[in-house]
């Protein structure tokens, strides 16, 4: 043993007491629950905490929004009404058939309305639903103007349909009745049953005269026929004169016509001629008869 006890009782100050497991184990149990304790509290501060910042930063933005909300509508409810911004100037261009003051009122847009306060897309799509309009492009430039370009469908023909008269454009295509206000005297294009397929040779007939493959100027053109059996007719009412071009070698008839009215002119005689037929690889001539 280590020293002994003295006879009164009292520990010598060298002596050690043995200190148990069991009093171990206790101070570390009590050590582990005031951590646990003490994290347990701080994480609900923290937690509570971090809430609060949270809530104090989702209100923020929702006051911020409301209030980017409310000066948005304040300066575009003044702007829509200030004269800064009344539209002055409306150029448009590419109008043909339309004059200016008919594609202002089909588009629904203007002089002296807001500028602002005009729909681009509402005044295109307005345009394009008219039968004229083919393309059609707007542009604002503030403050105070609009530009508008245009590409209108063009009428070549006057064709009849349902006992009213329509334009039309080269490839038969009706695009709007014939009326006062935009009156074009043009020549008729019939297309008889059966002869839907050879239309498109209505536009190669038409090329073919703006190149010169034939001596005749559209102008002077009364109407033309497609038929199945003669193919495509052009009549010439001042000088009562018809010309027939089969569709089969189209090209071929084509020159072959063009040579033959060339041949005719040059000796004075097309002024008598009443029908020209190119058919076949042949050119047949019809003359007036004499009275």
């Amino acid at each position: 043993m280590p020293l002994a006890l003295k006879k009164s009782g009292k520990r010598n100050r060298n002596t050690f007491t043995r200190v148990s497991r069991s009093s171990h184990k206790a101070l570390s149990f009590a050590l582990l629950q005031g951590v646990k304790k003490y994290v347990v509290h701080a994480g609900v501060v923290g937690g509570l905490k971090s809430l609060a910042v949270l809530m104090v930063t989702v209100v923020g933005l929702g006051v911020t929004l409301v209030g980017v909300c409310y000066a948005s509508l304040w300066v575009y409810n003044n702007a829509v009404t200030s004269e800064f911004f009344i539209t002055k100037h409306v150029d448009v261009s590419g109008n043909v058939r339309l004059s200016r003051d008919m594609v202002l009122e089909y588009g629904g847009i203007h002089e002296g309305d807001n500028c602002l306060a005009v729909s681009i897309a509402k005044v295109e799509m307005n345009l394009r639903r008219t039968p004229w309009v083919e393309q059609v492009s707007v542009k604002r430039l503030l403050p105070d103007k609009f530009v508008i370009r245009l590409k209108e469908r063009m009428p070549s023909f006057w064709v009849h349909k349902n006992d009213v008269l329509y334009y039309a454009n080269e490839k038969g295509e009706i695009i709007a009745p014939v009326e006062s206000k935009n009156f074009l005297s043009l020549p008729t294009l019939q297309v008889l049953p059966g002869a839907e397929e050879d239309i498109p040779y209505i536009l190669r007939l038409m090329q073919g005269m703006q190149q010169g493959m034939l001596p005749v100027e559209m102008g002077t053109v009364s109407s033309i026929t497609v038929s199945p059996g003669n193919g495509v007719e052009v009549y010439m009412e001042d000088r009562e004169m018809r010309l027939s071009i089969a569709t089969d070698d189209w090209d071929g008839n084509m020159v072959r016509l063009g040579v033959a009215l060339g041949d005719l002119a040059r000796r004075h005689e097309l002024r008598n001629v009443r029908e020209v037929r190119s058919v076949n690889g042949n050119v047949w001539v019809l003359f007036h008869q004499p009275a």
